[in-house]
């Protein structure tokens, strides 16, 4: 048996911080890879409702933000840590847009 104290290892679900860059464009692949998911669950995602890929001209290709990125790191969370679904998240992410934009509604009418 060892005197050291056990090393804190990173869990596999540890969300990181993460600032998104409005002006950078990721393919598919480069999503997928930088979210550390198959392109498959990107397009499922997509499919959902849950990510909003951009369409770039001529040709229509799928490019996504670094806050698609971040979106689907907290949608990886959710599925691991909580077992949701997909339809569960996308109710859950519809309720907090509500939320969102309701709050804003307020402060707009207690500003007037």
């Amino acid at each position: 048996m060892s005197n050291q104290p056990d090393s804190p290892t990173p869990s596999v679900c540890t969300l990181e911080v993460y600032e998104p860059n409005p002006n950078v464009l990721y393919s598919l692949e480069a999503t997928a890879h930088l979210a550390r998911v198959p392109r498959r669950s990107v397009l499922i995602y997509c499919r959902a409702g849950l990510l909003r890929p951009v369409f770039q001209p001529p040709h229509g290709v799928m490019g996504f933000t670094e806050e698609a990125i971040y979106a689907i790191r907290r949608i990886e969370k959710l599925r691991a840590v909580h077992s949701m679904d997909v339809s569960c998240i996308k109710t859950m992410f519809d309720l907090l847009d509500e939320v969102e934009r309701l709050r804003t509604e307020i402060r707009f009418f207690r500003s007037h």
